[in-house]
């Protein structure tokens, strides 16, 4: 984190070893942490860093409830791990939770959203990164089962879920003036047209499409029915659940995201970018309205969807791109989403855009207190 910080200009606090929940061995640092880290500090310049990770075969039930009864826990938090939402009770990932609660996959979603739940209820905010492997999920790469599968707990009504988007490489301008020392042999862009993110260029579609097991939250109705009604084309429809939970909520960018790792720069890629980019600008416009509330923004999805239609120009609308892909290519037995003027199950309400989300925020949240 420090070496980041230095190479690409940018104040990073450290985290202190007593904002480390769980076992940390510095010495072995995983790409996967280190993006994380390094994307949510970079961006929430100043904030207070966290790293959480539960031990053994701790799965979200675990992690949630701990979570939930821990009295000083990060405010905002992001998470880039997930799985189908209909094997939550397989062998190595919830399988010991589902036993212990005696619950299936769909019993024990259910139970976790509980969960997720009582957090956002405590103020909390939970960011979740889509997936990587288009609505088809991970667990059917080459798109052989007759429906799709959203990945959980992106697919949580509890959890603001964030899509990958990326610049056209067509588009692309790599000339941004006074570079950092990160930027020397990269391309760091300045500019370009930003669309989803897809197989033939990022290697991975992003993740999207509507649970089995919640339905559609009252907040994100309206955007939902607007899409589904849209025209744009849409997979059989028995294979998504129309009436479900439709995600993600958001996007950011997720490709060739450069950090800082072993000593080197190097470009990654993923939702897992997108989320903790997320988590950091969230970051940002809690701490604005702390100062003049007291109180934190929590359970921040409503507040989206609300923004979206009232202040549009606080997010880049993505109308380029589709999820039809997997990480392991394009089948032709392969179904997703397509992007759309609006919301859509590829990139949610397209992605943030700081100032003008700022400029709501002053005009209804802290609107009495200024």
């Amino acid at each position: 984190m420090t070496a980041f910080g230095q190479q690409f200009n940018v104040a990073v606090t450290p985290i202190a070893p007593s904002r480390t929940i769980g076992f940390n061995d510095p010495t072995s640092p995983q790409l996967e942490a280190t993006l994380d880290v390094q994307m949510v500090l970079g961006i929430a310049v100043g904030s207070t860093g966290w790293f959480w990770i539960e031990a053994g075969t701790t799965w979200l039930y675990g992690f949630a409830n701990h979570y939930f009864t821990t009295s000083a826990v990060p405010q905002v938090s992001s998470i880039s791990y997930g799985w189908n939402e209909e094997d939550q009770c397989e062998q190595g990932i919830g399988y010991g939770e589902c036993t212990a609660l005696g619950v299936n996959s769909t019993g024990y979603v259910k139970r976790v959203n509980t969960e997720f739940q009582k957090i956002a209820l405590r103020g909390l905010t939970l960011i979740s990164a889509s997936g990587d492997s288009g609505a088809n999920g991970r667990t059917d790469p080459f798109c052989t089962e007759n429906h799709l599968n959203p990945p959980y707990p992106a697919a949580s009504p509890y959890i603001t879920s964030v899509g990958a988007t990326q610049i056209d490489q067509n588009s692309g301008v790599c000339k941004l003036p006074n570079p950092p020392q990160g930027c020397s042999g990269q391309c760091c862009a300045s500019g370009g047209y930003e669309e989803a993110v897809s197989y033939n260029q990022a290697h991975f579609a992003s993740g999207g499409g509507f649970s089995f097991v919640a339905p559609t939250p009252t907040h994100q109705k309206a955007a939902v029915a607007a899409y589904l009604a849209s025209g744009v084309s849409l997979p059989p429809s028995g294979y998504y659940n129309a009436q479900g939970r439709g995600f993600p909520d958001l996007a950011a960018f997720g490709s060739n995201v450069l950090i800082s790792t072993q000593g080197t720069i190097e470009g990654v890629g993923g939702t897992s970018c997108s989320s903790p980019i997320v988590a950091g600008i969230v970051t940002l416009l809690n701490d604005y309205v702390i100062t003049k509330t007291g109180k934190p923004l929590g359970f921040i999805s409503p507040l989206l969807y609300k923004m979206a239609a009232a202040h549009p120009k606080a997010f880049n609308d993505i109308t380029t791109g589709d999820n039809i892909c997997t990480e392991d290519g394009c089948s032709s037995s392969c179904y997703g989403f397509h992007c759309t003027k609006g919301w859509d199950p590829v990139t949610g309400l397209g992605s943030p855009v700081y100032p003008e989300m700022l400029n709501y925020i002053k005009m209804t949240v802290t609107k009495d207190f200024e």
